[in-house]
């Protein structure tokens, strides 16, 4: 074959095979990308499995969940911030909802409760919407203060109140008196060095016929001490252990009451300068006995003090005898004394463990009632009671001669009528009141004797609006 030769028909043939070939090529393309296969198989696939939107964008709340746990700084151990409005609010709301027959008045700033990291105490002032709506005038609020528990959420450290303390559960909150104290004693004093013991001036009584009497013979003769102590400008030594009289008691004197446990010592040291007795004797065993300091002793006790008020001597003893009754202290202050020692009665302020139940019993019933006091017993002090009792008022009745057996008779008649029995559970052993008295007196129990229960009916009866003395 003459390769100069053209061949017959290669030309058009030639044509037609590329244009098959082109569009097999477009076809096969179209059909890949379509498909979305790889276009050269050497090149491995940019996925094995498809992936869900779901997997590659989480959840917008699982997100924020997570952010939070990331981020978490609440500290569930630290105090609360009981200062934060947002919480004090709170804490009104709660108040509010879970007293409804209550009107509030007015809401104290929260403060730390105890434990500070789950509590806070408010105070608030409010009378029930029964007293406020019963006259256009205004009515007497009460005081009150309660612990709040406080929870917070782990995460977010948002607040909520998960339960309100029983009446005065708050003391934090609790504005105190002027110099008012929870301590039944004393506080220990600080050693005194020789100089300090030697710079002050001290006055002591010595036995005496005071003990194991009432207490308002007690008072008496303490009123006497402390008012020459005052006079002579000396600090008195006193013992502040006491012996109660039977008639508080079981029928037998009863030794190793503390003063505290009926009298604001705190109170009274800042009126008149007390040292406690065996705190005394120890500090002058290691400085006076030895005659370092000097010491006068007057075992008449009908030498006025104006005799000796200049004396230079660091203790003056005045000795008593076993005489009664011319051993009592108080005759100190009889006959030209009289003009001349005047007892400080502003310098006896009852305990406040004791005043704090006084204050229970009277929000317990209303500040605005009525009290009646009786003396005796029988069916005439009845009748007397009942025309001093006005059957719209809440009516307190005190004095000995109140027995169970009348009190039923009257409130069966009068549903507003109140005495000191009906409110035992607030010196109950499972009580506030029991609970400290007996940290104080180092976990021995303390009674809610006699004498207590006479002063607290007192107090009581004296707060009513209108009094009333009911004699047989």
């Amino acid at each position: 074959m003459d390769p100069s030769r053209p061949l017959l028909g290669r030309g058009p043939l030639l044509s037609s095979s590329a244009h098959a070939v082109a569009a097999v090529i477009l076809i096969t393309f179209l059909l890949l990308t379509l498909l979305r296969l790889p276009l050269f198989p050497d090149t491995a696939p940019l996925a094995s499995t498809p992936t869900s939107y779901h997997e590659q964008a989480p959840d917008p709340e699982q997100l924020q969940e997570q952010e939070l746990d990331a981020s978490s700084s609440c500290d569930l151990s630290s105090p609360l911030d009981c200062a934060d409005p947002r919480l004090f609010h709170l804490m009104m709301r709660r108040a509010i909802d879970a007293f409804p027959a209550v009107h509030f008045a007015r809401f104290g700033r929260p403060v730390p409760g105890d434990p500070p990291s789950s509590s806070c105490d408010m105070a608030w002032r409010a009378r029930s919407n029964s007293s406020a709506s019963a006259s256009a005038a205004p009515t007497a609020t009460t005081k009150d203060y309660r612990r709040f528990a406080v929870a917070r959420d782990p995460r977010t450290c948002a607040y909520s109140v998960t339960s309100i303390g029983e009446y005065h559960s708050g003391p934090n909150a609790r504005k105190p008196r002027r110099g008012a104290t929870n301590a039944t004693a004393a506080p220990p004093p600080p050693p005194l060095s020789r100089s300090e013991f030697a710079a002050g001036s001290y006055l002591s009584y010595l036995g005496g016929g005071d003990r194991c009497k009432p207490m308002p013979h007690y008072m008496r003769s303490l009123l006497c001490a402390l008012a020459e102590a005052r006079y002579l400008n000396r600090t008195l030594v006193l013992d502040l252990s006491l012996c109660l009289a039977s008639s508080y008691t079981a029928g037998m004197p009863e030794e190793g009451k503390h003063l505290g446990f009926y009298v604001d010592i705190e109170h009274l040291q800042s009126v008149v300068g007390i040292v406690e007795e065996r705190q005394f004797w120890a500090d002058w065993d290691r400085w006076g006995a030895q005659g370092q300091l000097g010491l006068r002793l007057i075992e008449d006790t009908r030498v006025v003090s104006t005799k000796f008020s200049k004396a230079k001597d660091t203790l003056i003893i005045r000795k008593f005898g076993d005489v009664e009754p011319g051993n009592y202290w108080y005759h100190v202050c009889d006959g030209e004394a009289e003009h001349v020692l005047a007892p400080p009665h502003q310098a006896i302020r009852w305990a406040p463990s004791l005043m704090s139940i006084v204050d229970a019993i009277i929000a317990s019933m209303q500040e605005d009632f009525d009290s009646v006091h009786v003396a005796g017993s029988g069916e005439d002090l009845r009748q007397k009671i009942e025309e001093g009792v006005d059957a719209t008022r809440q009516v307190y009745v005190a004095g000995e001669g109140i027995n169970k057996g009348l009190v039923e008779v009257l409130k069966a008649k009068y549903n507003n009528l109140h005495y000191l029995n009906e409110f035992e559970g607030l010196w109950a052993r499972d009580s506030k009141w029991f609970l400290e008295m007996k940290r104080l007196n180092r976990g021995v129990p303390v009674e809610f004797d006699g004498y207590m229960r006479e002063l607290v009916d007192r107090e009581v009866f004296l707060k009513g609006k209108k009094r009333v003395e009911v004699l047989r």
